[in-house]
């Protein structure tokens, strides 16, 4: 019974540090796009920070699982038949669509 609660914790915990890194990433890949058309805009770590905690918040929160499930099966396929060519498309870099 304890052991349920452990496997609970470490779900979760597991979930949110995985939602904290995608939305990390979420924010570097929009910040190489917009410099890439030569907006200019300054590199926030309180805006990459914010991303992270809103990617946690999706990922510990069950309602948003159908979205994410299917984005991470992508996310495994492509690393598995290691398609780079992919990894460099809007749909797999940002967080929901």
């Amino acid at each position: 019974m304890i052991y349920k609660k452990y496997i609970f914790i470490t779900a979760m915990s597991s979930l949110g540090s995985l939602g904290f890194y995608r939305g990390m990433n979420e924010y570097d890949y929009s910040y190489h796009r917009k410099n890439m058309y030569k907006q200019n805009t300054s590199y926030l770590y309180t805006n990459k920070i914010i991303y992270g905690l809103f990617g946690a918040s999706l990922y510990v929160f069950p309602v948003a699982y159908i979205i994410l499930l299917q984005k991470e099966l992508y996310r495994l396929e492509v690393n598995i038949r290691n398609l780079e060519d992919e990894k460099t498309t809007d749909y797999y870099n940002l967080l929901l669509f």
